[in-house]
């Protein structure tokens, strides 16, 4: 008999996750402790007496070996639905404890194989990696004898599939718990169907996610305070406070002299513009750091060469500081601005169909976010780029502060030409950072003295160096990520996914509250910055009834970006805007869950 048990959160967020891909046959929910099912879906859920006749041809293959049931009927899961948390199941067929048996001994085996490959390496892992001191790190099993219900951080085994010619199982260990989805194999990911799954979702293998050591890394959370509000800014790595301490305190001089303090404060600086370049996967030449995103892209609508009659492309779901800029030297120029709007109110997109008639020979450049900083859904720029790069004179101009300290960013991947973003909101110091392509730099006047050289980015946008000791401290961010960069980024990404899980399951099932932007938790729809309205009640009351009973912070309000709260998602109150709930990877899980209590009070007396 299947159990009734109520689940968490995480696990029914995970589970509709998983099937939210086409051919779902099946889902199974075993204990991690004994393989007994907890929950089962689909046809395999039902007695073998009364599953649906198999209505293939007399004369098909008579083969069966690798067969399961045909697709499912309405009693299995719709693609992209949600499970019940305590949804109970009837007496599971003998077909399904039989793999369910299967799937836990299958689980057991790839486990200890797991353990055996990790005992070379064991002596080298005592001394502690790069990626462990910094917070993110793949997590060795330091106990092989503990109980299968206590494993998690530590535990290596974090996908395991199985594919026959017809059908592929996909096993999710989870802490207390197995995942198991079943799927015709025309839609699994090497499928022909093409739909399945990719190898940047849920399945693929990652590191593990060391909280309590990221957390440590950070000061500013050693205080009473929740931080939520972090679009707007992130707290600082101590790191980061530690060198610009010391660069202070002995290495304040001016650049480029000969003498040996300006040498080596002068080897600094240039560290840090290396460092930068290299985090998002460009060369120091390339890249310009200045006091703000808005600062260095007005620098750069005001250097950019345009022609009478060029037309400029704006999207509405801008940040201001990618929008302003263009508007106004197109009101400067006389040249042509087109606004790039949405159909969808609230759920907006920088979808491509509706950029494409607005684009021309005459368009000279595009500026659109890569995230939205008040959405958080995540905009598919290599899509835009392909689309932007067929008229030969246009240019893609992306703001990345609201993706980049969610995600790994390379700007040669995205293939755009311009990208800025800002290192105060990826835990660093207040200082920002834009990209300009190699290949686009001939179209960018200087704004330095005449005397000056123009061979790199900075030197044609800089009016000034960059602040000295916070250029320098960049490398102590990018250092946090440790040896494994990518598999850092991703091991946040499975993190803030959780987080987003959370918040996001209890908001879209209020009737009062209304969730703009991707509603989804997947990590690769959306980073966990989430706003949302309340009928009948202010933003701004919303937050000051939770800061009265709670010590989260975050804020209400259009967040610069009017022209998506005016003009798209046609607030009243503009100014009032949004409750934004911005999440980062050093938040926890039980920070979310009492903050979901908190809004429940503050929602039921609004």
């Amino acid at each position: 008999m299947a159990q009734t048990t109520a689940l968490p959160q995480h696990v029914t967020a995970l589970l509709s996750h998983l099937t939210s891909r086409p051919g779902v046959q099946s889902t199974f929910i075993l204990s991690r402790k004994d393989g007994s099912i907890i929950q089962c879906t689909g046809l395999l859920s039902s007695p073998s007496g009364t599953s649906t006749p198999n209505t293939a041809p007399t004369d098909s293959p008579s083969d069966t070996s690798n067969q399961l049931p045909p697709t499912p009927n309405s009693t299995a899961y719709a693609a992209g639905a949600t499970p019940s948390s305590t949804a109970p199941t009837s007496t599971p067929s003998s077909q399904a404890q039989t793999l369910a048996a299967q799937v836990f001994a299958f689980v057991s085996s790839a486990s200890e194989l797991s353990m055996s490959l990790s005992r070379p390496a064991a002596a080298g892992e005592a001394q502690g990696s790069n990626g462990e001191a910094n917070g993110v790190s793949a997590g060795s099993r330091e106990d092989a004898e503990g109980e299968a219900s206590e494993k998690e951080d530590d535990d290596e085994v974090k996908l395991l599939r199985l594919r026959t010619k017809k059908h592929e199982i996909v096993v999710v260990p989870d802490r207390k718990y197995l995942l198991c989805v079943v799927h015709d194999a025309t839609h699994s990911a090497g499928g022909s169907g093409g739909a399945g799954i990719r190898s940047s979702s849920v399945y693929t293998y990652e590191m593990s996610f060391d909280l309590a050591a990221a957390r440590s890394r950070f000061p500013a959370l050693n205080q009473e305070q929740v931080f939520l509000d972090n679009a707007g800014g992130s707290q600082v790595l101590d790191t980061v406070i530690q060198s610009i301490t010391e660069y202070l305190s002995g290495c304040n001089v001016q650049l480029g002299a000969t003498y040996k303090t300006s040498k080596a404060s002068t080897a600094a600086y240039d560290e840090g513009y290396a460092a930068a370049a290299r985090f998002i996967n460009a060369r120091s030449e390339e890249i310009c750091l200045g006091a703000s995103t808005t600062q260095l892209l007005h620098n750069l609508s005001t250097a950019l060469k345009f022609q009478p009659g060029d037309e400029v492309i704006v999207s509405k779901l801008n940040h201001e500081a990618n929008s302003a800029p263009w508007v106004r030297i197109a009101e400067r120029l006389g040249l042509q601005m087109k606004f790039w709007s949405a159909r969808d109110p609230v759920h907006a997109v920088c979808d491509p169909d509706d950029l494409k008639p607005l684009l021309s020979e005459k368009t000279r450049l595009v500026a659109c976010p890569h995230t939205s900083n008040l959405l958080g859904s995540i905009v598919d720029v290599k899509a835009i780029a392909r689309l932007v790069h067929q008229f030969p004179r246009a240019l893609l101009c992306v703001d990345g502060v609201a993706l980049a300290p969610h995600r790994q960013v390379d700007v040669k991947d995205l293939d755009v030409d311009f990208y800025a973003f800002s290192w105060y909101k990826v835990y660093g110091p207040h200082i920002a950072q834009l990209y300009a392509s190699a290949r686009v730099h001939d179209q960018i006047d200087s704004l330095g003295h005449f005397f000056k050289a123009t061979d790199t980015l900075d030197l044609k946008l800089n009016l000034a160096s960059a602040n000295y000791e916070l250029t320098q401290s960049i490398p102590r961010v990018v250092e946090y990520f440790g040896s494994d960069i990518a598999g850092a980024w991703k091991a946040i990404a499975a993190h803030e996914e959780k987080l987003q899980g959370i918040l996001l399951g209890f908001l879209n099932s209020h009737e009062r509250i209304t969730v703009y932007g991707e509603t989804s938790a997947s990590r690769e729809l959306r980073v966990p910055v989430i706003s949302f309205t309340v009928r009948g009640a202010k933003s701004q009351r919303v937050v000051e009834e939770v800061e009265k009973r709670s010590p989260f912070g975050f804020r209400s309000g259009h967040m610069y970006s009017l022209r998506l709260v005016k003009d798209i998602m046609g607030l009243e109150d503009p100014d009032d805007g949004v409750v934004r709930i911005s999440m980062l990877h050093y938040n926890t899980e039980e920070e979310i869950s009492s903050l979901v209590q908190v809004l429940k009070e503050v929602v039921d007396s609004v």
